[in-house]
């Protein structure tokens, strides 16, 4: 595993690297970038690079008051994509013989430091496949053509350049990717849009096109990866309001959140690099298709976005990603009310035991490891996998599912931080829409979620589990009217999934509707042993219809079972009528106990 420090380095060594940087002519007339690149190593050697968020640089390096609000104010990110451009621009000119090299990884601002040795070693491994660092000569050749506003309008025209600026920025900055500039590709005139010409001229391997929509205030941007023969590799839409006044902003988050699906895992790199087999390059669409599946998150997606993992796997063991993905499916079942999913999450670690032993400095393939712990109540080693992944670098999903983890075990503040930053880095996604709205239920933030919900969506449409969510908070705040007008369009929706039916029964019964939720527990025989349901989730029904016996009973069998669910009860508010109940008590006490219990035999 990668660390920030080469282990031969020694700490005077490295601040004398950082003086040299800041005494070239590139950092010397940038005071508030050397302010950045000095706080940063300083507080890596003296052993705090936990403290380095956003909310701490833009405090202790720009000045800003303590009512900052990162999500409001982009001056450290922006700051951080400069100070990484003025970086490689230095190691590329008067520092290319520097003994020592120091970097950031795309969306950390923790500084890694690697001898010139280690760092000649590295760069030479990834021309086998493995990760490259994003100063590194080799790498994908890609060109961004600039984005078409097809709305001919000041502030289409306006976006859609801003886009382009803000993918260019990113794509430069990630990991194993080289972005062919625009003004070496505007000689070619006409043929600037030709991929064939591209290709032939440039050695470009893949390239991103896209148009911008305008209606109204929103905006609607449909960005396209394209091969090198032409054929469409991945494809995405986002929607967003754009009022001017939130222009960079929007900008900035659609661009974060193209990379965030396709650059920071090095996939086009590992893919399409000299040495790798060329049919891996075949593969990558599929592998978009299967993750596009399981972003959408309904049951029958998942469960398609797991078979073709599999295929994927299947045709090339060797392959670390596909394994990733196998195991954050079976984690989206084991949290979503899957039966028996102890056996599905033994599947998922077995799974990031493979990626990890593939690619040991995969983000990713920590993040699996870490979720499996989670789940299987193990929280010191859940825990530390997470620091080891985030360790690695910065990867969306991680925060995401670090900041759940956190949730469960009631430390809010620390998930809230979290989550914030999955936010910034792809607030499009709809597992991130779920994770964000389930965070404001479960740590009681009601009047937030409202504020929240009130608003028109600003980051496209919302999946059908923010809107189960939405209902339960309108029940916890004695919205009855509001939690019905919900619960029709879960009806109209839903189908028969007992997870969704289940949440449809509870709202009703909780609403003093009973005659429909006991109709409606019949009708999809939602307490019935064959039904595909969890315990926990029955436990949380029973609890809506008052009958608290029954859901005691359910919730030893989960204990009993080991279901992935369980931990959520000491924070879900459908659970707040057992809390003096001294059986729920004792399995809330006897789960903490379990947890806590370091290298447990699994």
């Amino acid at each position: 595993m990668r660390t920030a420090k080469d282990a031969s380095l020694s700490e005077e060594s490295i601040r004398r690297e950082l003086s040299r940087l800041l005494e070239s002519a590139i950092f010397a007339q940038s005071d508030r970038l050397g302010r950045f690149l000095s706080f940063t190593v300083e507080q890596v050697l003296q052993g705090k690079q936990d403290a380095l968020k956003e909310y701490a640089i833009g405090t202790e390096v720009y000045d800003r008051k303590p009512t900052y609000q990162p999500s409001q104010d982009s001056i450290v990110r922006s700051e951080a994509r400069r100070l990484r451009a003025k970086l490689k621009e230095y190691y590329e000119g008067d520092g290319k013989n520097d003994p020592i090299y120091i970097y950031f990884r795309l969306g950390s601002y923790v500084p890694i430091f690697r001898s010139r040795e280690m760092f000649d070693r590295e760069k030479e491994t990834s021309t086998s496949g493995n990760e490259v660092t994003s100063a590194g000569a080799a790498g994908t050749a890609i060109a961004v053509i600039p984005f078409t506003a097809l709305s001919n309008n000041e502030l289409a025209l306006t976006c859609a350049q801003g886009i382009t600026d803000e993918l260019v920025h990113r794509l430069m900055r990630a990991e194993g990717c080289r972005v062919i500039a625009w003004s070496s590709m505007m000689h070619l005139g006409a043929l600037s849009a030709d991929i064939p010409a591209l290709v032939e001229k440039l050695g470009v391997q893949i390239v991103f096109e896209g148009v911008v929509r305008q209606e109204g205030s929103r905006i609607r941007v449909t960005v396209r990866m394209v091969n090198a023969e032409g054929f469409q590799m991945w494809s995405q839409q986002f929607e967003a309001e754009a009022l001017p006044e939130e222009l960079f902003k929007v900008e900035e988050q659609i661009a974060s959140a193209m990379v965030s699906r396709v650059a920071p895992r090095c996939p086009v790199t590992r893919l399409i690099s000299s040495s790798t087999n060329p049919i891996n390059l075949e593969r990558y669409p599929a592998i978009l298709a299967a993750e596009a599946l399981l972003e959408e998150g309904s049951v029958a997606d998942v469960h398609a976005a797991l078979k073709k993992f599999q295929q994927i796997a299947a045709s090339d063991p060797e392959y670390a990603r596909p394994y990733c993905e196998i195991a954050q499916c079976y984690y989206w079942m084991a949290q979503r009310g899957a039966p028996d999913s102890a056996i599905l999450v033994a599947h998922a670690k077995e799974a990031a035991q493979r990626a990890l032993t593939l690619e040991p400095s995969m983000i990713e393939a920590h993040t699996a490891q870490a979720c499996a712990f989670a789940m299987e109540w193990n929280w010191i080693e859940a825990e530390s996998a997470f620091e080891r992944a985030l360790a690695l670098g910065s990867h969306q999903a991680t925060y995401r599912q670090y900041a759940a983890f956190l949730s469960a075990r009631g430390r809010f503040d620390e998930a809230w931080a979290h989550l914030q930053t999955a936010q910034q880095m792809d607030p499009f996604s709809y597992r991130q829409k779920v994770s964000y709205a389930r965070f404001l239920y479960v740590s009681r933030r009601y009047e937030e979620a409202l504020e929240h919900f009130a608003r028109p969506s600003l980051y496209g449409p919302l999946p059908l589990e923010v809107f189960a969510v939405h209902a339960l908070i309108e029940v916890q705040l004695g919205r009855h009217a509001e939690a019905m007008k919900l619960v029709k369009i879960l009806q109209q929706s839903v189908g028969a999934q007992p997870l969704f039916r289940g949440v449809i029964a509870e709202v009703l019964a909780r609403c003093g509707e009973t005659k429909m939720a006991a109709s409606t527990v019949r009708e999809f025989r939602l307490f019935a042993i064959d039904t595909p349901l969890s315990n926990v989730r029955r436990a949380s029904l029973a609890v809506a219809t008052g009958d608290l016996t029954h859901a005691g009973k359910y919730l030893q069998r989960a204990f009993e079972e080991r279901e992935a669910e369980l931990p959520w009860v000491a924070v879900e508010p459908g659970f707040d009528e057992m809390r003096e109940d001294a059986e729920f008590c004792s399995i809330v006490d006897a789960l903490t106990t379990a947890a806590k219990q370091p290298n447990r035999a699994q």
